[in-house]
């Protein structure tokens, strides 16, 4: 078994794998941003394992200390592949699925008990779990105006003015996340200006193109209370109507919120690990 670097023409036979081994993921229609997208300030790395034949046992990308994707094909398994890939990782602290800003999984899911088995007999330990909720989109949704604000459809003239609110409000992070939902295909971003200051964002399909998820979003605390939050959240869920998991709200924070708004239920739960401090 030989440990390499993998190029784009092995796109479609790691998209393969990665489906075959992560079901409960549409890793399909994403692969190529998880394997070869962004990672922001972050070192990316995407290695493969080859048999003797050629042909591709394994896959891991990672983004600096992050584990993005690990998986191995069902025949070859058990084989310590999956080991040497892990260790073909460099860093301390090494964190599995939750990478900012581009990520599949804010986790590895719960019903992935192998891979939840086989990164605690490598020290992981479990920091925290999240959750993905979903809300029903069976009807439209309103989509409310607020007296005494302007909420529309980010665009070119204004995407300067917010990505740089939303870095300095909230996290850098959060504006890259921005940004590429800006550059993406649907441009789902909306937000509620007062005069010419940005107060609230929502966005939806930047991280995971093309299944719909939505995320991130924020309001100034100035500014809550006033159903900004509703108004931009309906807008983005009716933007991605009809996508496969259109309706989906991501490692989500309020959920409260969400369950009251749109009738939001419980979806998916990940678990959060991480090497210990050496």
């Amino acid at each position: 078994m030989r440990i390499t670097s993998l190029g784009r023409e092995r796109l479609d036979e790691a998209t393969r794998l990665l489906t075959d081994a992560l079901p409960h993921d549409r890793i399909a229609v994403v692969a190529a941003e998880k394997l070869f997208g962004s990672d922001g300030k972050r070192t990316g790395l995407l290695l493969g394992a080859l048999g003797d034949d050629g042909t591709l046992a394994g896959v891991i990308a990672a983004a600096g200390r992050w584990i993005k994707v690990l998986a191995v094909a069902a025949p070859h398994r058990r084989r310590g592949i999956a080991t040497e890939l892990l260790a073909a990782v460099p860093g301390a602290r090494r964190r599995a699925g939750d990478h900012p800003g581009n990520y599949l999984t804010p986790g590895v899911d719960v019903r992935y008990g192998a891979a939840l088995a086989f990164f605690a007999a490598r020290g992981f330990r479990r920091v925290d779990e999240v959750e993905n909720i979903r809300a029903p989109l069976a009807a439209p949704l309103p989509c409310p105006e607020i007296a005494g604000y302007a909420i529309r459809r980010v665009d070119a003239g204004t995407r300067g003015p917010l990505l740089d609110w939303i870095g300095r409000a909230f996290a850098p992070v959060w504006a890259h996340e921005v940004a590429r939902a800006l550059d993406g295909p649907r441009r789902v971003v909306h937000a509620a200006w007062l005069g010419d200051t940005p107060v609230a964002f929502a966005a939806a399909d930047g991280n995971n193109q093309g299944l719909g998820w939505f995320g991130p979003a924020g309001t100034d605390p100035a500014h809550r209370g006033k159903r900004l939050g509703e108004a931009l959240l309906m807008r983005c869920l009716e933007d991605v109507r009809g996508l496969p998991e259109a309706g989906v709200i991501a490692w989500i924070g309020p959920k409260a919120f969400y369950a009251k708004t749109v009738g939001a239920v419980d979806d998916r739960r990940f678990v959060q690990l991480e090497e210990p401090a050496t």
